[in-house]
């Protein structure tokens, strides 16, 4: 259920047929947007707010989809596999980024804590 869609049939794959770079380029934006809808719906279905999303194409040449979310204890219960990103301090402020995969797109979102 929290595959990822896959971007050509199978039949396509084992056969090794080409495709043209237009072709691929529309599936590829097409398996993009559906993985988001069916995440976006995923975390909507199980309570959790959703702040917005942005694309992104990394240095591979891969695009990435990031939904970012609002802050949840239920987030750690429903993404077991979260992984800690980064932080940073802004004076007695500490905000850590968190993220999880679901659907080949990725969830973000920030937990601000006081140090003073």
């Amino acid at each position: 259920m929290n595959a990822p869609i896959p971007m050509r049939p199978a039949e396509q794959v084992a056969k090794g047929a080409s495709e043209s770079p237009r072709a691929a380029a529309m599936s590829s934006a097409t398996t993009l947007i559906t993985n988001l809808l069916r995440c976006i719906l995923w975390l909507v279905r199980h309570g959790i707010y959703v702040i917005g999303f942005s694309g992104r194409r990394r240095g591979n040449g891969t695009d990435v989809v990031t939904v970012r979310v609002a802050a949840s204890p239920y987030l750690y219960r429903l993404l077991t596999d979260a992984n800690w990103l980064k932080q940073h301090r802004d004076g007695n402020l500490v905000t850590h980024t968190w993220q999880a995969i679901r659907f080949g797109t990725v969830i973000e979102w920030e937990e601000v804590t006081c140090v003073a």
